[in-house]
């Protein structure tokens, strides 16, 4: 059995007949019934966040000032108490609830960065100036800083449900009010 002409070796192919089936081959991609690409996703913060070490969940929200951010959930086994508070008058007051993020702006030349905030380590009692960058959709970076954001720390954070984090309640808490650091009355 011999092949046609067009396929044996050494026989020239016409070039019309490849041009047409690139082209019958990239059609289907060219239609224009086809949708546009969805716009690029705006990177966003807000939401809950389970902090690094894993002992508490930070909810970010728009706030008058900006970005802010409160204590969530706290694990069973974590201090819930602002026991290193640098203020004595303040070491009694609960953690749940209370403001550890505040006055975030968006930074205009990178939409996934919000600089010129302030985070308040429970760790050591201390508010330090901070930034967040959103890495993904899942997961951010919180830089805590003195002067200059080189000489600092950072921790990833990672997106979680409120299903799997519920909102924690103050020690000794009877009132809806004192969700938010006021002691329970």
């Amino acid at each position: 059995m011999s092949l046609p002409a067009p396929l044996r070796p050494g026989v020239r192919r016409p070039r019309m007949a490849l041009g047409l089936a690139t082209l019958l081959v990239a059609l289907p991609a060219l239609t224009p019934g086809d949708p546009p690409a969805p716009p690029p996703t705006q990177p966003d913060p807000t939401g809950l966040w389970l902090t690094e070490e894993e002992t508490s969940v930070i909810r970010i929200q728009e706030c008058d000032a900006g970005l802010c951010g409160d204590i969530h959930w706290l694990a069973p086994d974590a201090r819930q108490f602002d026991t290193e508070n640098r203020d004595r008058s303040l070491r009694d007051r609960p953690l749940c609830g209370l403001e550890i993020l505040r006055d975030f702006e968006q930074n205009p030349d990178n939409p996934a960065e919000w600089r010129d905030g302030e985070v308040y380590a429970a760790d050591d009692g201390r508010t330090y100036s901070a930034r967040i960058r959103v890495q993904g959709p899942d997961e951010l970076e919180l830089r805590g800083y003195r002067g200059i954001a080189l000489i600092g720390r950072s921790q990833t954070w990672v997106r979680v449900d409120q299903e799997d984090y519920p909102r924690c309640e103050p020690p000794g808490a009877t009132t809806a009010s004192s969700r938010w650091g006021a002691p329970a009355r």
